[in-house]
Order: C-alpha cells, then sequence, then structure tokens
C-alpha cells in the first residue's frame, strides 16, 4: 500500500466536504475551491448517507482505532479507481466529522492486470447481474447488465443497498443471509428486485463468499425470470383446467410430482405415488396384469434413448376397486451427455373411449353384414350401368359405321349404275366389267375390314394384352374418321408414333376414346365452334402413357370439373350421366391407371394415364 497526503474532511450529516489537501485535489482533477463545494459521493460514490451512518456507527463502537474501508474513487475524467480510505470521526461545536486519508492500492505487474483488466471485461459483458456486496449491504459494485435491467446509472447504484433493489430482503433479514453465506460459501435462491421505476421483477440468484485479504464481499450474480415464472403460471393454470394428470419423476426414476387431477379422476391422492420408483409403480397389483408387459417395456426404450413413448393403454385400480381405463405418455429430459435429469408424463382417462370402442366392434360386426350385403347390389348396379353404357356406345357406334360405310355404298352404287347403263346401250366389254368387279371387291374388302375393327371394339374378353397405344389409337381414330369429316370438325392425331405399351383391354380403352372423342365432339357442336378441333397427343412419363385429348369447345364450368366423374352427373338434356363414370371405372379398375381433366386453352383436356411395360415387361406402377 501507498500512504499519501490526500486528505478529506466533511460534515457527517450534510456529506459536504469540508476541507481537502492540494495533492487530493490534484489527484481528481479539481480545484481545492470546487471541491469544498461538492458532496463526499461525488469523489467517493461509494461514501452515501447509509453508508455513513453505518460507518459512523462502527467508529463509536471503537474511536481511537479508526476504520479502514475500500472505496471507489471518481476522478474528473469519469473514471473510478479502487483505493482504502481510513477514517476518523471527531466533533466540533457540536457538529460530527469524517477525516479520511486515502491510500492507493499497489499498481498490479502486467500479468496481474492483464487478468484484471480480462475480470472486468467478463463482468461488464456477461447476459446475468452482478453485484459486489460487504457485510452492511453496501453495492461496491453493479455490472452494466445490473445498471441496464434497473434503470439506474453504475453512480447511482453504488449509493443504494441491498434493500433498496430487493424488496424482500430488509437489513434484518440480510445479516441472516450473511451469517448463512459465511457458513455454506455460497447460496442459491429466488427473490425479487425493484427498478428504479418501481417495477418488481422475480430474479435466480447465485451468491458467492469471497475473502480479499481482510476485506469480505457477497458476489452475487442474478437473473432476470420473468418470462419462466410467466410461462408457470400458464402451465399452472393450464394444468389446473385440463382433466389430465401431470407427472414426473428426478434422474433416479423416482416419483416426485404428481398432479391434483389424480384425486378428481381416480379418487386417489397424489402420495400414494411420490417417492416410488416408476417399475415399481407399473409392475404393483394396481396395475393391471395384462398391461404391465407394456408399460415396463416403455421405460425400457427411454433407457434405450428414445426421447417419448405415447398412447400406452393400461388399466389402473381406482379408489372404488375397480379398473379404469387411461392412456399414458411419457418423454424424457436429458442433459448435454445424455443422461435422464427428468422424466415427465401425462394421463387422462380413456374409459368412455373403450366404452364407445366396444360398441363400435359391434356396430362393425353389424355394418359388414350390411357392406356385404350393399357390395352384392353395388356389383350388380354396376354391371347394369357397365352394360347400359355400352349399349349407348353400341348405339353411337353404329352411327359411325353409318358415316364409314356411307361413301363406299355410295361408290358401289356408281359401279353399279354405270355397269347397268353400259349393258343397256351395249357398250361395256369384258375389259371393262372386270375393272368394275376389281373396283368394288376391294370397296368390299375395305367395308369388311371396318366391321373387322368394330368387332374388336365390342370384344368382351377380359384378359389384358400387350398392346402398343399407337396402334390401338389410330385404329379407333380411324373409325371415326368419317363421322368427323361430316360435322366438319378437324380429328388430328400427335406423336402417333409413340412406342408406348401397355397391358389393356383393348375394348374397354377404345369405348373410353370413343367417349371422350365424342364428348369433344358434342360440345363443338353444342357451342357452334365453326372450326371444331380435337386433337389427339400420345406421351409417356417414366411410369404412364399417357393419351391427352383436347378439344376448343370452350372448357368446363369450373363449378363442374370435379364432378364429372360422377354417377349419373350431366350437362346435357336428354343425357345419362353414365359415360365419364364409366370410362374411369374402367380405366381404374380393369388397367389400374386414371383420368384427369381439366381446361386448357380454349377447351377441354382429359388424360388417360396407364401403367407402361417396363423394358422387363413388368407393368411400371
Amino acid at each position: 500500500m501507498i500512504y499519501s497526503d490526500e486528505l478529506y474532511v466533511f460534515n457527517a450529516e450534510s456529506l459536504k466536504i469540508c476541507w481537502v489537501s492540494a495533492q487530493a485535489a490534484r489527484a481528481v482533477g479539481h480545484t481545492r475551491h470546487a471541491l469544498q463545494e461538492r458532496a463526499i459521493f461525488e469523489v467517493f460514490p461509494t461514501l452515501t448517507k447509509a453508508r455513513v451512518a453505518d460507518l459512523l456507527a462502527a467508529l463509536q463502537n471503537d474511536p481511537y482505532s479508526g476504520l479502514r474501508q475500500q472505496n471507489l474513487q471518481q476522478g474528473k475524467n469519469g473514471t473510478p479507481s479502487t483505493v482504502f480510505l481510513h477514517l476518523e470521526s471527531f466533533s466540533d461545536q457540536g457538529h460530527r466529522y469524517v477525516h479520511a486519508r486515502v491510500e492507493h492500492v499497489v499498481a498490479p505487474d502486467q500479468v496481474h492486470e492483464h487478468q484484471l483488466h480480462l475480470t472486468r471485461f467478463v463482468m461488464e459483458n456477461v447476459s446475468v447481474e452482478v453485484y459486489w456486496l460487504d457485510q452492511y449491504g453496501h453495492i461496491y459494485y453493479a455490472n452494466r447488465q445490473a445498471c441496464q435491467a434497473l434503470g439506474y446509472s453504475q453512480a447511482e447504484l453504488l449509493r443504494l443497498k441491498v434493500d433498496d433493489i430487493d424488496p424482500l430482503c430488509p437489513m434484518s433479514r440480510w445479516q441472516r443471509y450473511w451469517t448463512s453465506l459465511k457458513k455454506e460459501g455460497s447460496l442459491f435462491f429466488e427473490t425479487l428486485h425493484r427498478a428504479k421505476d418501481g417495477r418488481v421483477f422475480p430474479v435466480n440468484v447465485l451468491a458467492n463468499f469471497l475473502r480479499i485479504g481482510e476485506f469480505e464481499y457477497s458476489v452475487a450474480f442474478a437473473r432476470d425470470i420473468s418470462n419462466r415464472k410467466q410461462l408457470e403460471a400458464r402451465l399452472g393454470s393450464l394444468v389446473s383446467v385440463i382433466n389430465v394428470i401431470i407427472w414426473s419423476t428426478n434422474a433416479e426414476w423416482e416419483v416426485d410430482y404428481v398432479s391434483p387431477q389424480i384425486k378428481d379422476l381416480l379418487g386417489l391422492s397424489p402420495e400414494l405415488f411420490i417417492g416410488y420408483k416408476l417399475l415399481e409403480i407399473f409392475r404393483s397389483e394396481r396395475v393391471h396384469r395384462d398391461d404391465r408387459t407394456a408399460l415396463v417395456a416403455g421405460v425400457e426404450r427411454l433407457r434405450q434413448g428414445e426421447d417419448a413413448v405415447r398412447n400406452i393403454e393400461l388399466r389402473l385400480e381406482n379408489a372404488q376397486g375397480a379398473w379404469q381405463w387411461l392412456a399414458l405418455n411419457m418423454s424424457v429430459v436429458r442433459d448435454a451427455n445424455g443422461r435422464v435429469q427428468q422424466v415427465v408424463g401425462s394421463s387422462h382417462d380413456i374409459s368412455l373411449q373403450k366404452q364407445e370402442e366396444a360398441r363400435l366392434l359391434d356396430l362393425n360386426a353389424e355394418l359388414d353384414i350390411r357392406v356385404r350385403q350393399e357390395l352384392a347390389k353395388n356389383q350388380k348396379n354396376d354391371m347394369l350401368l357397365q352394360q347400359q353404357s355400352r349399349l349407348v356406345a353400341m348405339g353411337e357406334m353404329i352411327g359411325n359405321i353409318a358415316h364409314q360405310w356411307r361413301q363406299p355404298l355410295n361408290a358401289l352404287a356408281i359401279i353399279l349404275l354405270n355397269v347397268e347403263d353400259a349393258l343397256a346401250h351395249g357398250e361395256i366389254n369384258t375389259r371393262d366389267m372386270q375393272q368394275a368387279l376389281q373396283r368394288s371387291q376391294q370397296i368390299l374388302a375395305d367395308m369388311s375390314r371396318t366391321i373387322d375393327d368394330f368387332r374388336g371394339f365390342f370384344n368382351n374378353n377380359k384378359l389384358l394384352m400387350d398392346i402398343a397405344l399407337g396402334d390401338l389409337v389410330k385404329t379407333n381414330l380411324r373409325l371415326l374418321e368419317a363421322s368427323m369429316v361430316y360435322h366438319h370438325i378437324a380429328l388430328t392425331l400427335l406423336n402417333g408414333d409413340c412406342p408406348a405399351r401397355a397391358m389393356v383391354h383393348s375394348g374397354e380403352l377404345s369405348q373410353v376414346l370413343l367417349c371422350l372423342i365424342n364428348n369433344a365432339k358434342e360440345q363443338i357442336l353444342a357451342n357452334d365452334v365453326r372450326e371444331g378441333e380435337i386433337t389427339v397427343r400420345l406421351e409417356q412419363t417414366d411410369d404412364y402413357a399417357v393419351i391427352d385429348i383436347c378439344d376448343n369447345a370452350g372448357g368446363i364450368a369450373e363449378e363442374h370439373l370435379s364432378r364429372v366423374f360422377d354417377t349419373y352427373f350431366t350437362t346435357k338434356p336428354e343425357g345419362l350421366g353414365l359415360g365419364l363414370y364409366i370410362s374411369n371405372l374402367s380405366i381404374q379398375q380393369t388397367m389400374h391407371g386414371h383420368i384427369e381433366v381439366k381446361n386448357w386453352q380454349k377447351g377441354a383436356k382429359f388424360s388417360v394415364f396407364i401403367p407402361k411395360l417396363s423394358t422387363s415387361g413388368s407393368v411400371c406402377r
């Protein structure tokens, strides 16, 4: 320690500086005259009125030896430094005065100075409040976080005592706290802090006892737990209103908490379970023997590293001795090393659910019989619908046959009239007759091929066959070509050479294509589209062969798009509403594909998706 001639005399009541030495004035950067107009706590922030009163009381007990106290000295530059004050008290003309001599701390070496700077930097920048207090409850140091939390400047905090910021710690309690702290070495507790604006908030405090030479301090670390308290309050409110039993165990798997709902749900006291190992409860007679294995297995899964086990159903004996059904959920709280710190669980009553399940089993048995009966009826209805749709398609195809044969029949009629006229005038010869017969045979062969194509359309063989879809589509479009020409509608095939193959029922797929193209034709005619267009395009994805049928008839109303495949849904005045339903049913059930519809460009677009064959010959699904 270095003793100096920095001397102060101040009034113990007003704390005004009465006299100061020249060396003391130079040390803090003021003039002697300026200092004599100031209060002592402007130079030594910790010498507040309350602290001076404590010092005077201590000096009265030992008036001859004086006191040596650690303090902060505040210079004109605002940077505080640590000093010791030798304090003596005297009276003059009825007033008490204090004589203070400054003792400077020996400057630390470079290593210690670096450590001090590092410690101060850490203290100032940690996210918790840090306080140094003496045995009288005076605050010797408060970090930046403490100032922000309480709304004081550091100079203001250094003038306060512990009971100024902690409403739960009057000085009488502080003395008991100090005694316990010296005995235990550290204390952890929860208390309240009061900010400058009067706001009170809860904190957790970790206090440590520290002795430096002859001086004793409490170094306290405080953390604001307002958010945690709000969460606990909300959780407590939630637990109090929900009809669920909440429970927890400690790290040794012993039950340490059971919520009061167990009394309402089971008529049992929480104390019946607290203190027992979880496995002891699960293996006890209070749990139904058939449910114990699942509970023990759940605990084992948690021990093996699972974070949660949910919806274990068990029967627990209630206060009346009856088995009551509960659903159990358990989750584990682990530390950073994966060790179990706590098991948290919830249990809720599922007795009504179990009763309903029993009723449902009986009802399901009855419904199963009814469903089987209805399925049989529906199968018959589906067969009737398919037959009805097939008859409609047959009528449409007969119309297409008429259009397809009209031109060759006209050609045959012309040939026969020419032959008849030539015979009547004696102008025919053997060569002309042979040419007429050859042309007639050619026309008849084309008509016969048309019949063969239509025969495939009505094929009743339900076996799926490996077919190149391009060839099938071309054949179907050839059958419809004459009808489209008659109605002045352009029917176009794009990407007809697509190599996609699929396992299909050729007759049913042909009926689907006829239905989709015929619907497009009817929409074009109904909307009086002058240059009607129907485009059929073949595509393939990784899994599907796709047949797109697009028209320019204006599209489908948005409110109807989701219903076009429903039974009996139609917008046609005389329609049955079966065509699209049967088409979609056929593609789904027979060929394991599906049909999609959307509005596209100037009309509607129906896309038929059929699983295509892979290179190995199997269907891609």
